[in-house]
């Protein structure tokens, strides 16, 4: 589920300043479901969560067992989530925090995202959060191996040659677990914490009080981004051929960037200064 302001803003006429959120869900085979305008972001999505629960009742399918959002993940003192309390038909929900939401979230700690630095950063905090399935990366460096060996180029260091793209359509990837995750994060922040966290011109990534905040308030949704148990977040769509190995293609269904995507395609064919 994700929401967006930008698409209300552009609303004229008599409909100007009817509504202030574009909220949508969509699915694991990323279909939209529904997309609602609201007044408010949070009781104003009441009927539209009744609504879906009871399309899933009448079509006779099994509920989804796994929400993504950008906010809201979790309750300080509270058993249940007002997420979970919304959709209260479909009782073994679990809500979850988007990763790249989450991410970015760290990210507002660096001094700029124009840092010499700020690349390596957000790619090191992708490797603390995640790991490559062993037996999916295994098989693709053998068929880039052999693709190399039909080309006539050495294969003595096949990784240098494998494509971010390459990994994220044969390579499922899963969360590291909570105390893995924060150790590896709190070491990547110490670490670009200090000189090392100086570009050529000894400007640092980090604003040190502000990151410091950041970690304090964001270390606890750490758990929130954890893939939930027993839950498959892939699908295979199919095959691939490469250097003589037949290689599967994955689909993700892990958070909420194809909702992302298509509300900024939304916004991009809806006319208007926002």
């Amino acid at each position: 589920m994700d929401s967006t302001k930008k698409i209300t803003k552009k609303l004229a006429g008599t409909a100007k300043g009817t509504a202030l959120w574009l909220s949508s869900v969509g699915n694991e085979h990323g279909q939209i479901l529904i997309s609602v305008l609201t007044a408010q972001e949070g009781a104003g999505l009441d009927r539209m969560a009744s609504g879906l629960v009871k399309r899933y009742q009448q079509a006779g399918v099994d509920p989804p067992v796994a929400l993504y959002v950008d906010c809201g993940c979790c309750a300080e003192a509270a058993e249940t989530t007002k997420l979970q309390a919304r959709f209260s038909g479909w009782p073994q929900l679990v809500v979850r925090l988007d990763i790249w939401h989450f991410m970015r979230r760290l990210a507002l700690g660096c001094t700029t995202d124009a840092h010499q630095l700020y690349p390596f950063y957000m790619s090191r905090m992708s490797t603390c959060i995640f790991e490559w399935d062993a037996a999916d990366l295994a098989l693709l460096r053998e068929a880039k191996a052999q693709q190399l060996r039909a080309q006539g180029l050495p294969s003595t260091d096949v990784d240098k040659h494998l494509t971010k793209d390459e990994l994220a359509l044969h390579c499922r990837r899963r969360t590291r677990g909570v105390d893995t995750t924060v150790r590896l994060l709190e070491e990547l922040i110490a670490a670009l914490m200090g000189p090392q966290g100086n570009d050529s011109l000894g400007v640092p990534l980090f604003d040190q009080e502000r990151m410091e905040h950041i970690w304090r308030v964001q270390k606890k949704h750490v758990k929130c981004i954890q893939d939930p148990a027993g839950v498959a977040l892939y699908t295979k769509t199919g095959e691939l051929t490469k250097g003589g190995v037949r290689l599967p293609v994955f689909r993700c269904a892990r958070g909420s960037t194809s909702l992302e995507s298509f509300h900024l395609h939304l916004n991009r064919f809806i006319p208007g200064l926002y």
